[in-house]
């Protein structure tokens, strides 16, 4: 009777979909594609053979996932990602915002203080996140446990590492080196002075980017030559070769940065022995290089399709020699992305036969936001700026003319309304309050705001229409869908192979990854526990 009833237990357990495992993973590697539609793991998915095959295969793939709030940028999209916060209490409310009393630009990650560490680096540390992340749970969980993360952009790396992780690494690309900064670490640690003094770049990319595979397998998607793609040397086809000069600036543009930070995650995993101890260690990878790619040509060019095969047999050497070097069953991977982007325009409107615009904002917006600027002037009779830097509004000087906040808005949304190409406008009242038209708009601005750092009003671009400087390539920041849709996938230590429909959010994977490891997280986060991953009884540390 008692076997039968373990047999019943064990049917029971599997039939409900949690992840179930004799032992925690001892190493969790969180991947973070930066610009990594959802879509791609659709359309291009019958050219995978490796990385992307086995984990979208063989785990937990989360087909309705979305990054749930605006601006969809890379700073915040990695705050969210590695705090499960959404940026109104994160505090990353895009890669850079405007210092409401100083008027000055703030980086996201910049910090002065953030010294050189053997007089590379510097300037940059997560100063400016406002909450703790998944890496510093696991720290005050378990001091032993060691958190690294890696990127080639600093706020890839900074801003999904937390607060305090063991270190954080970006790279240079002036001196073509890995760095970090003196918030993180005083010196380098042996094995990265070995990295760099190997220079990576000379010795692994090579003259030119070609296509990895037959062209047909990239025709069958569209042309490779497309309108609105950006010049490379001249030329928007393969191949595209490296000027010898600037190669170590043009590898981010190319798959082969990626690359590049694959081998140093490696060093970092076998350096400081990761996922050998009986604790977990955690490894965040953020891979850049699928957005360098998507923003010079798009996603639906041959670039980004051959940056994609690169990427998925990268992965796939990546995931197997991580599994060899910790043990079968003892690694957990979860990949995601920070954000999406909005197709090519002329991709749009030449192949698809779609509406599709490119917005060039310098000629087509701000002349017009300066007339309306100029026109409230007359009618408050004063010489003040009353649209201030596109970002603020002076709401003392219309008061002064015997104009409430109110009647400013108002007069300010019948100008901006009016303007070809913009669809809305939300002031601060409606972002911290809630209350306005177009809802589904104004929630993920909302969840995007901080009251603190925020601009008076955001500005809402037409569906498809790319608010941008360049006459080519692509963009994204809105809240639009073909922003903010991404992968969510979970592969290793006891994930179950399974499509999930259901509506989540990248909010959810480090509140995840946190209750697999049978840790506790803040009461104030905005991500939600994935109930097919996590244990029913979770281990603690």
């Amino acid at each position: 009777m008692k076997h039968i009833f373990s047999r019943l237990v064990v049917m029971l357990l599997c039939a409900t979909g949690f992840l179930q495992s004799a032992e925690r993973p001892r190493l969790v590697i969180f991947i973070s594609i930066d610009q990594m539609k959802a879509e791609y793991l659709d359309w291009y998915k019958s050219e995978f053979t490796a990385g992307l095959k086995q984990l979208c295969s063989k785990g937990t793939v989360f087909t309705n996932a979305d990054l749930n709030h605006a601006p969809s940028e890379t700073g915040p999209g990695h705050a969210s990602l590695g705090t499960g916060s959404y940026p109104k209490r994160s505090g990353i409310i895009g890669n850079e915002w405007i210092d409401r009393q100083t008027g000055e630009e703030i980086y996201c990650v910049s910090d002065p203080g953030a010294g050189t560490v053997e007089g590379i680096g510097g300037g940059s540390s997560p100063k400016n996140l406002l909450v703790t992340g998944l890496g510093d749970w696991i720290k005050a969980a378990s001091p032993a446990s060691k958190v690294y993360a890696v990127s080639v952009k600093d706020r890839g790396a900074i801003l999904i590492g937390g607060q305090r992780p063991d270190g954080a690494f970006w790279y240079d690309r002036k001196t073509g080196q890995m760095v970090t900064s003196s918030y993180y670490m005083r010196e380098l640690p042996p094995w990265m002075r070995s990295f760099n003094a190997k220079d990576w770049v000379a010795h692994n990319v090579p003259d030119a980017w070609e296509k990895l595979v037959a062209d047909s397998v990239y025709t069958k998607y569209g042309p490779d030559d497309m309108v609105g793609e950006t010049m490379w040397s001249g030329s928007r086809i393969f191949p595209h070769r490296f000027i010898p000069e600037k190669k170590k600036e043009q590898v981010i543009d190319s798959p082969y940065g990626d690359v590049m930070v694959l081998d140093f995650a490696r060093e970092i995993v076998r350096s400081e022995k990761l996922g050998r101890k009986a604790v977990t260690d955690v490894l965040f990878v953020s891979l850049s290089c699928t957005d360098y790619v998507g923003h010079d040509f798009g996603g639906n060019s041959h670039e980004i399709i051959d940056n994609l095969i690169r990427l998925d047999r990268s992965l796939g050497d990546f995931l197997l020699e991580m599994e060899k070097f910790v043990g079968k069953g003892n690694l957990l991977v979860a990949l995601s992305g920070d954000h999406a982007a909005m197709p090519l325009p002329e991709y749009r409107t030449i192949v698809e036969k779609k509406s599709g615009r490119r917005v060039l904002v310098q000629n087509e917006i701000r002349p017009k936001i300066a007339d309306l600027n100029n026109r409230l002037q007359r009618e408050l009779n004063t010489t003040e700026q009353i649209i201030i830097s596109s970002a603020f509004l002076n709401y003392t000087a219309a008061a002064r003319a015997g104009v409430d906040s109110l009647s400013l808005e108002r007069r300010i949304r019948e100008g901006v309304s009016a303007i070809d190409g913009i669809a809305g406008i939300f002031f601060k009242r409606e972002l911290v309050a809630g209350n306005g038209k177009n809802q589904r708009a104004l929630e993920y601005y909302r969840r995007g705001y901080n009251p603190t750092r925020g601009k008076d009003f955001q500005i809402l671009p037409c569906e498809y229409c790319l608010f941008t400087s360049s006459p080519t390539g692509t963009s994204h920041g809105t809240p639009y869908r073909y922003d903010t849709h991404l992968p969510i996938v979970f592969w290793g230590t006891g994930v179950r192979a399974q499509k999930v429909s259901r509506v989540v959010h990248t909010v959810d994977i480090a509140p995840t990854i946190a209750k697999v490891l049978g840790i506790a997280t803040p009461s104030a986060i905005d991500g939600k526990v994935l109930k097919e991953i996590v244990q029913l009884q979770p281990r603690t540390f």
